[in-house]
């Protein structure tokens, strides 16, 4: 799972201004035997993307956010207990989406990743952005470059360009 927020408070895309983005990273396990693997490979890689929203909490986020306060620093990491993502989707009702075929968002931006993006938001609550905005880019007790803060932030890739992308609507 990875989380994008900007510190302006909007991420600029082609179809509108959202601050942040939620995306539920999928492998295929049947093809390949890592992420590793199936990274840059047909059918590899699937992310599920949902535009977020500032509102009431999500109670299927809670799990999350009540241990990132462990997790703070570059390095850490806890099992989350009981965790099922299913919970981050949309209402069934709201599950209208499109699909295309682009590219991973970090390095090394390998092509092969299967975009699924919902058209409705996720809503969470103001506090739980703010406890994934408690997050740091470093190891506790690491120095830091100058003009680096180490707060997590502005942590997306500029729109890339449509090319000859197809990207297919699973709504009216």
């Amino acid at each position: 799972m990875w989380l994008y927020f900007s510190e302006e408070k909007d991420i600029r895309s082609n179809l509108c201004i959202v601050a942040h983005q939620l995306h539920l990273i999928h492998w295929n396990s049947t093809l390949f035997g890592s992420i590793d693997e199936a990274v840059g490979k047909p059918h590899g890689i699937a992310i599920i993307a949902l535009f977020v929203q500032i509102g009431k909490e999500h109670v299927g986020l809670k799990a999350v956010t009540e241990i990132l306060q462990d997790i703070q620093y570059k390095g850490k990491s806890k099992t989350i207990p009981c965790f099922n993502p299913n919970t981050l989707l949309p209402d069934p009702l709201l599950r209208d989406y499109w699909v295309y075929e682009g590219s991973l968002t970090i390095p090394p931006c390998s092509e092969g990743v299967t975009w699924i993006l919902f058209r409705y938001p996720l809503t969470i609550s103001q506090l739980q952005i703010e406890e994934f905005r408690r997050l740091r880019t470093h190891v506790k007790g690491a120095e830091l470059v100058e003009g680096c803060d180490g707060i997590l932030g502005d942590n997306f890739r500029p729109t890339q360009p449509l090319s000859d992308r197809v990207i297919r609507a699973a709504f009216q």
